[in-house]
């Protein structure tokens, strides 16, 4: 035999204290009783005075509640097979990894951030399959389908900018690539969420659109630092900032959140655009994501235990009903 909620065995140190009150109340009244009537006068009282019908009737009470703390505690025992439905979407990140998602408008920076946001996201989800795709100029998958969200996790923190010769942004083969990464569910199911500031150079995202909308699949965006911009820092080996991005002419380049793109983008896959630096629209995203409509992914037979709680339940209404059905007798003289 085991229990689903060992824990409420912790209920029988309540009831522990139950017994001592109840015992206490009854050596109380006795010792009224005693004081108020004599033992020859006692002797001559009913057989069921009170006195031992009041010990009766809380001995089956302490009963029930010790076997409703045990249905509590949801004793199982025996096996049986049972058919179980995993329901779930399938949703790729799609993670920026050009070199403009290092600059720090967000603190420490916008990559890491946005990794943040990803390990919050994933915190909320139970049965859905999650993969990660990083992208600049050249997209790869960094984590495929999964439901381990702990290792999921670990593969998304590990995300670094991509190296100088991937460098560039392009959203179209990042969303071709996501949508060759989708496998089980079709239609509404599949979520593409894109986290990015916006900034794409290869501007190839409309023809991507086109098939993603051809096989259904909802996009999300996710705007990644702040209009103004900000500089791209240079950095070492080390990870320590040794200059600052700069364009032909000398002049520091900066990188500025393109919120239109990512609107355009989500508005014609059905889906929407998030701001990350608004809280209360990131919070509404991912409680969007909690309830969204979910899909059979996959069937499997389980073996588990046989739950019998039902058994301790019902001894401790019948203690309970039999207590009820029990009257106290007023005390009355015997007859001679």
């Amino acid at each position: 035999m085991s229990f689903a909620n060992p824990e409420a065995f912790w209920l029988f140190a309540v009831l522990a204290a139950f017994i001592l009150i109840a015992l206490y109340n009854f050596h109380k009244k006795n010792k009224l009783l005693d004081a108020f009537i004599s033992s020859t006068a006692y002797k001559r009282l009913g057989i069921r005075s009170g006195r031992e019908i009041d010990f009766f009737k809380t001995s089956l009470i302490t009963l029930a509640l010790a076997f409703f703390i045990l249905a509590l505690a949801g004793p199982q025992w025996g096996e049986q097979f049972e058919n179980v439905e995993i329901r779930g979407i399938e949703m790729v990140f799609l993670l920026d990894t050009s070199n403009s998602m290092n600059a720090e408008d967000l603190k420490p920076n916008r990559l890491d951030v946005a990794k943040q946001l990803i390990g919050s996201i994933v915190d909320n989800l139970q049965t859905d399959y999650v993969a990660l795709i990083n992208f600049a100029a050249v997209p790869y998958v960094q984590c495929p389908l999964t439901t381990d969200y702990e290792a999921f996790k670990m593969m998304a923190d590990a995300s670094n900018i991509s190296p100088s010769e991937e460098q560039g942004t392009d959203f179209g083969r990042g969303m071709l690539l996501a949508l060759k990464s989708f496998e089980k569910t079709q239609g509404e199911h599949r979520v593409l969420i894109l986290i990015t500031d916006g900034e794409d150079q290869e501007k190839t995202w409309q023809q991507a659109i086109g098939e993603l909308q051809k096989q259904k699949a909802i996009i999300f965006t996710v705007g990644i630092g702040v209009a103004s911009g900000a500089p791209i820092p240079i950095k070492n080996e080390k990870g320590e900032v040794t200059g600052w991005k700069k364009d032909k002419e000398g002049n520091i380049v900066k990188t500025r959140l393109d919120e239109n793109t990512l609107i355009q983008i989500a508005s014609q896959t059905g889906g929407q655009y998030f701001r990350l630096t608004d809280p209360a629209s990131i919070d509404t995203f991912i409680n969007s994501l909690k309830h969204y409509e979910r899909s059979v992914l996959a069937k499997k037979v389980q073996l588990h235990k046989i739950k019998r709680f039902h058994y301790p339940l019902l001894i401790g209404l019948i203690l309970l009903l039999v207590e009820f059905l029990l009257s106290e007798k007023r005390l009355q003289w015997k007859k001679d």
